[in-house]
């Protein structure tokens, strides 16, 4: 199969050869979850439903076409997250047909435990599901949605803190739940004062932990994302652990900036995916790879990145690596492609990691002026959106011919912009007309969902990379092939020596300005 993106505004599909497909083998681990493609959401930012909202002391509520994020000090000189915008459960259960059509068959939730701010990562009672998404029966029933069509379920949970307004820091009960310094004061997370760190070596609290868990599967979870697992100890992890005797198919994924697997695997800290801790991560390290060959074509970057994970991580965790190029994390993918200040030195943090100018001596963080820059600069101009668009493409096409499941943040198939939090949280926007981005989202998702016969299993060898073009192929057992290319630059480019034994069909193939191109062959 040949599969030509030259024009950068359709897909084109032309058989060479083609068998009959075989069926995955059985027994594979997690083999519900491979080949799979998510979409990644924040419910309070998504949609909303029949949302008549009972009043919450410290809450305030926006209007939807409000898009402009209170990224100001409130009167007190403090950054809170104290509004929404209304969206819940009931509203992601309106929209999974929108989404399934767009080639998406597993949605990755941000948290829904009732919390003080919008994200809700600062939990207030991981039991209780936020009155304002909804409660256990809309979760339920969103989950059971989702699979009468063939998609599966992911939530957030987070352990490592709690919020100052929670049940457990506003009790003595948990005191021992919590982690102080030597003068007894509480820690907190990177100092945020609203978030106390919990001692994960409690076994009171794996015990409680473990519970939340497992009541999230119950009620129709498939997998877990752990946040910041890449600091949870292993004993805290292996707890967790325990609900695969019950639930032996559900995914845990664990938040992972870093690589899974230490430089010279000793460091049994960031080994966590051989060690039974964690079923996968979120493959950050190749999205930072991506981003960065993209838009300024740092290949050895690309080289380096692309070895520590697909040479160290086992193959059963390939298949199921949380691959991304954006998240709720990051500025959008349109923003890090095309906008300024950008992170281009590998050497000093990720391409997002563009907090630098605002970063002072003893501490200090310029939050206004950093985010006083963000909004001054959401938007890009005319020829930076169309420019942007195009890169876009590219990485997401990267993306979904790469081992794992492609997960996609909510707006980039409409080529949302921003820079990060809260610029990048915006509600989605469901007025915006993009057709162009949406359609091409869903040619891809087309794309994977035919050839799932390699791309859910198949290793991956890197052919060639360098400033101008990236070629790699994805291989089967049975010698099923697909040869993936793409070329960064506003220009066509001619390449050859693709294949061991040359072809007319295959000799010096054509790659578009900001293009790709696939060959499929099979033996």
């Amino acid at each position: 199969m040949i599969i030509s993106y030259e024009t950068v505004t359709s897909i084109f599909y032309h058989f060479l050869t083609r068998k009959g497909e075989q069926k995955m083998k059985e027994n594979v681990k997690f083999e519900a979850w491979l080949g799979r493609t998510a979409y990644q959401l924040m419910p309070d930012r998504f949609y909303k439903i029949d949302a008549s909202l009972e009043a919450i002391e410290g809450r305030r509520i926006k209007e939807w076409d409000d898009r402009d994020p209170d990224w100001q000090p409130n009167e007190k000189g403090e950054y809170v997250n104290d509004y929404y915008y209304g969206g819940n459960l009931k509203g992601v259960e309106a929209k999974l047909k929108y989404l399934k059509d767009l080639g998406f068959d597993m949605i990755y939730m941000t948290p829904i435990e009732e919390s003080f701010s919008y994200h809700h990562y600062d939990v207030g009672d991981q039991e209780r599901v936020d009155p304002w998404l909804g409660d256990w029966g809309d979760f339920e029933n969103l989950c059971k949605a989702a699979h009468n069509l063939d998609m599966l379920i992911m939530v957030d949970l987070v352990f490592n803190q709690t919020g100052i307004h929670s049940k457990y820091y506003e009790s003595d009960e948990y005191r021992d739940w919590y982690k102080y310094d030597s003068q007894g004061n509480h820690i907190c997370w990177y100092n945020f004062k609203d978030m106390p760190e919990c001692n994960t070596l409690n076994k009171s609290y794996q015990d409680a932990m473990t519970s939340i868990v497992e009541k999230y599967l119950e009620n129709g979870a498939d997998g877990i994302r752990l946040d910041l697992a890449e600091i949870f100890p292993r004993e805290f992890l292996l707890a967790l652990q325990r609900v695969k005797k019950k639930y032996p198919n559900a995914l845990f994924v664990g938040e992972m900036w870093n690589f899974a697997i230490s430089e010279d695997n000793s460091k049994r800290e960031t080994s966590k995916v051989l060690d039974g801790e964690l079923d996968s991560v979120m493959n950050y390290p190749i999205a930072d790879a991506i981003l960065r060959w993209v838009r300024y074509g740092n290949y050895e970057h690309f080289k380096y990145n692309f070895k520590r994970v697909y040479n160290t991580y086992p193959q059963s965790v390939q298949n199921v690596l949380l691959n991304n190029i954006g998240t709720h994390d990051t500025p959008t993918t349109m923003t890090m492609l095309i906008g300024e200040r950008m992170n281009q030195d590998p050497f000093s943090g990720k391409i997002w990691d563009i907090e630098a100018p605002w970063r002072h001596g003893n501490n200090y963080f310029d939050t206004y002026g950093f985010r006083k820059y963000e909004s001054d600069n959401d938007q890009l101009l005319p020829r930076e959106y169309e420019i942007g668009k195009k890169l876009t493409k590219l990485a997401l096409a990267i993306m979904y011919n790469l081992p794992g499941i492609s997960c996609v943040f909510q707006g980039t198939e409409i080529a949302e912009t921003g820079y990060k939090d809260p610029f990048c949280r915006k509600p989605y926007n469901w007025k915006n007309n993009e057709t162009d981005m949406k359609e091409f989202v869903t040619d891809l998702g087309m794309y994977r969902k035919e050839n799932k016969d390699v791309l859910a299993t198949g290793k991956i060898k890197l052919i060639r990379v360098d400033n101008d073009l990236l070629i790699f192929e994805r291989y089967t057992d049975d010698k099923k092939r697909i040869i993936f290319i793409a070329n960064r630059t506003e220009k066509g480019k001619y390449v050859d020596h693709i294949f061991e034994r040359r072809t007319e069909e295959t000799k010096e193939p054509w790659v578009g300005p900001y293009g790709y191109l696939i060959l499929r062959s099979e033996a």
